[in-house]
């Protein structure tokens, strides 16, 4: 086995969701990683917070076949990923957007995380999946498949602020899976690395320092707000695809947070009203203005979080971060 696992003990992970959508945490512990193209020199990684479920599966996915034309998108939770994954299929896909709209976008990507829901006897869903096939997931670098790094597929890494990730975050909790855990119970388990894909800011430096030339592409959440069209020009020439300044406005506009807010094909209508029946959320089911999306700000977080939290998350950053280069990935 590749991993060591160990109980978290008591979280807000695993202590604010009722009883029906109660999860459980472990600590994930690489043994092997020797395989990682990294170049922070002695490097080791970190426990990782994540789901119990992966703990049956975790091998499966560490020895998953990767393929040449696969794409693969990932990200720490909550920042930006669902916008990533329409904005890179589409260009992939010669701006198909009839089928697009036909296909629910949880058809078009295989989301490799949720293989923790499995029964361990189960094989992976995207095993299966015909080629090329689109994959997304919230995995650190010394999880992921070891053939990654021989095969070397098109990779796509997008990072977002911390306090935007965590506020967004929290409402995520709370909204759809109904955490009863107060802004400030959460809040507190973010900055102790004891939330899904922690630890944080361990997540984006590794993928940042990879060594995986010409077929890792990193974008910046706060980057895309501010120059949509500037990064869809980046994303197309990552790819090997060329389109007009007609076909980028028209994508630009397709892709503003509003459109991708009500489009029934990207924006887990479907799933999100199933997991709030499960989870006995009746009072989102019964509000018409509930969406997975929620605002997709840049800096929501000044509005949410009050001034002694915002300066405790940067002395977080500020300890956790020595390097002053890798200090810019988190303004």
């Amino acid at each position: 086995m590749a991993f060591e696992f160990s109980k978290t003990g008591d979280t807000v992970y695993s202590n604010t969701f009722p009883g029906i959508t109660k999860r459980d945490s472990i600590y994930v512990t690489p043994k092997d990683y020797s395989k990682v193209p990294i170049t922070i020199p002695n490097w080791k990684p970190k426990p990782c917070f994540w789901d119990a479920g992966f703990q049956p599966v975790a091998q499966s996915i560490k020895d998953l076949e990767v393929r040449p034309d696969d794409v693969w998108l990932i990200a720490y939770p909550k920042s930006g990923i669902t916008w990533c994954q329409e904005m890179i299929w589409l260009v992939c896909n010669n701006l198909d957007y009839e089928k697009a709209a036909s296909l629910k976008i949880d058809h078009r990507w295989c989301y490799l995380d949720l293989c923790t829901k499995m029964k361990h006897e189960e094989p992976l869903p995207l095993v299966s999946a015909p080629s090329p096939r689109f994959i997304k997931s919230h995995l650190p670098v010394a999880l992921l498949p070891d053939r990654i790094w021989s095969v070397k597929p098109k990779m796509v890494y997008v990072r977002r602020n911390p306090k935007s990730v965590a506020v967004s975050y929290y409402h995520h909790y709370v909204s759809i899976y109904g955490s009863t855990a107060t802004k400030e119970q959460f809040m507190r388990a973010f900055l102790s690395d004891q939330i899904l894909a922690s630890p944080y800011h361990q997540h984006v430096i590794e993928y940042h320092h990879l060594d995986y030339p010409d077929n890792l592409l990193h974008l910046c959440y706060e980057d895309m707000k501010k120059d949509l069209k500037g990064t869809l020009r980046r994303v197309c020439s990552f790819f090997g695809k060329s389109y007009s300044d007609d076909q980028l406005d028209t994508m630009t506009q397709h892709l503003s947070f509003d459109s991708l807010k009500n489009n029934m094909a990207v924006n887990f209508f479907d799933v999100t009203q199933q997991v709030l029946q499960h989870s006995n959320r009746a009072d989102k089911l019964a509000d018409p203005n509930f969406k997975f999306m929620r605002r997709g700000e840049v800096e929501g977080w000044k509005r949410e979080l009050d001034p002694e939290t915002i300066k405790e998350f940067d002395n977080w950053t500020n300890s956790k971060v020595v390097d002053p280069e890798d200090r810019k990935l988190f303004v």
